[in-house]
Protein backbone atom coordinates (compact mmCIF):
# COMPACT_ATOMS: atom_id res chain seq x y z
CA UNK A 1 0.00 0.00 0.00
CA UNK A 2 1.33 3.65 -0.96
CA UNK A 3 0.58 6.14 1.14
CA UNK A 4 0.66 10.17 -0.09
CA UNK A 5 0.68 12.91 2.10
CA UNK A 6 0.76 16.77 2.10
CA UNK A 7 -0.19 19.69 3.61
CA UNK A 8 -1.08 22.30 1.42
CA UNK A 9 -2.86 25.40 2.13
CA UNK A 10 -6.58 26.03 0.43
CA UNK A 11 -5.39 27.89 -2.44
CA UNK A 12 -2.90 25.19 -2.85
CA UNK A 13 0.51 26.68 -1.44
CA UNK A 14 2.84 24.17 0.62
CA UNK A 15 5.31 27.27 2.10
CA UNK A 16 4.07 30.85 3.33
CA UNK A 17 5.88 33.84 1.03
CA UNK A 18 9.13 33.76 3.40
CA UNK A 19 9.25 29.60 2.65
CA UNK A 20 8.44 28.38 5.83
CA UNK A 21 5.20 26.24 6.20
CA UNK A 22 5.18 26.82 10.15
CA UNK A 23 1.54 27.74 9.06
CA UNK A 24 0.79 23.99 8.90
CA UNK A 25 2.01 23.36 12.68
CA UNK A 26 -0.70 20.70 13.86
CA UNK A 27 -2.87 20.46 16.37
CA UNK A 28 -2.15 17.68 19.72
CA UNK A 29 -4.73 15.71 18.34
CA UNK A 30 -3.36 16.15 14.45
CA UNK A 31 0.17 15.44 15.80
CA UNK A 32 -1.12 11.96 17.51
CA UNK A 33 -2.96 10.82 14.73
CA UNK A 34 0.43 11.90 12.24
CA UNK A 35 2.22 9.88 14.83
CA UNK A 36 0.06 6.85 14.44
CA UNK A 37 0.60 7.12 10.42
CA UNK A 38 4.07 7.52 10.62
CA UNK A 39 4.50 4.17 13.02
CA UNK A 40 3.12 2.03 10.56
CA UNK A 41 5.19 2.82 7.65
CA UNK A 42 7.67 0.38 6.21
CA UNK A 43 9.53 3.31 3.78
CA UNK A 44 9.52 6.97 4.07
CA UNK A 45 10.42 8.84 0.21
CA UNK A 46 11.40 12.33 0.21
CA UNK A 47 13.10 15.35 -1.94
CA UNK A 48 15.84 17.15 -0.63
CA UNK A 49 13.77 20.15 0.77
CA UNK A 50 11.49 17.99 3.42
CA UNK A 51 14.65 15.67 3.80
CA UNK A 52 16.61 19.23 5.65
CA UNK A 53 13.05 20.17 6.88
CA UNK A 54 13.00 16.85 9.10
CA UNK A 55 16.34 16.13 9.78
CA UNK A 56 16.65 18.20 12.90
CA UNK A 57 14.13 14.76 14.18
CA UNK A 58 17.34 13.46 14.42
CA UNK A 59 19.73 15.79 15.19
CA UNK A 60 18.13 18.18 17.44
CA UNK A 61 17.93 17.23 20.84
CA UNK A 62 15.43 19.44 21.69
CA UNK A 63 13.01 18.27 19.62
CA UNK A 64 12.47 15.39 22.18
CA UNK A 65 11.59 17.86 24.82
CA UNK A 66 7.64 16.68 25.08
CA UNK A 67 6.84 12.91 25.38
CA UNK A 68 4.43 13.07 21.96
CA UNK A 69 7.78 14.56 20.23
CA UNK A 70 10.10 12.22 21.79
CA UNK A 71 7.31 9.66 20.38
CA UNK A 72 8.01 11.07 17.08
CA UNK A 73 11.74 11.08 17.45
CA UNK A 74 11.72 7.46 18.12
CA UNK A 75 9.60 6.84 15.36
CA UNK A 76 11.10 8.84 12.85
CA UNK A 77 14.72 8.24 13.30
CA UNK A 78 14.00 4.54 12.88
CA UNK A 79 12.08 4.64 10.06
CA UNK A 80 13.96 3.69 6.97
CA UNK A 81 13.95 6.71 4.56
CA UNK A 82 15.16 7.39 0.37
CA UNK A 83 15.97 10.73 -0.34
CA UNK A 84 16.28 11.59 -3.87
CA UNK A 85 18.01 14.48 -4.97
CA UNK A 86 20.42 15.27 -7.47
CA UNK A 87 21.97 18.02 -5.46
CA UNK A 88 22.84 15.90 -2.07
CA UNK A 89 26.18 14.47 -1.99
CA UNK A 90 25.25 12.27 1.04
CA UNK A 91 22.24 11.95 3.81
CA UNK A 92 22.30 11.60 7.36
CA UNK A 93 20.93 8.93 9.92
CA UNK A 94 18.85 6.06 8.99
CA UNK A 95 18.60 7.28 5.08
CA UNK A 96 20.31 6.27 1.92
CA UNK A 97 20.35 8.61 -1.06
CA UNK A 98 18.49 8.34 -4.27
CA UNK A 99 20.08 10.06 -7.51
CA UNK A 100 17.51 8.61 -9.85
CA UNK A 101 13.94 8.91 -10.06
CA UNK A 102 11.29 6.62 -8.53
CA UNK A 103 10.89 4.73 -11.42
CA UNK A 104 14.75 3.96 -11.21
Amino acid sequence: MLIFSMSVSVDGFITDRDGDFAWGAPSAEQFQFHLEQVSELGVYLLGRRLYESMLVWETDPSMRETAPRAAFADVWCALPKVVFSRTLDRVEGNARLARGSLAD
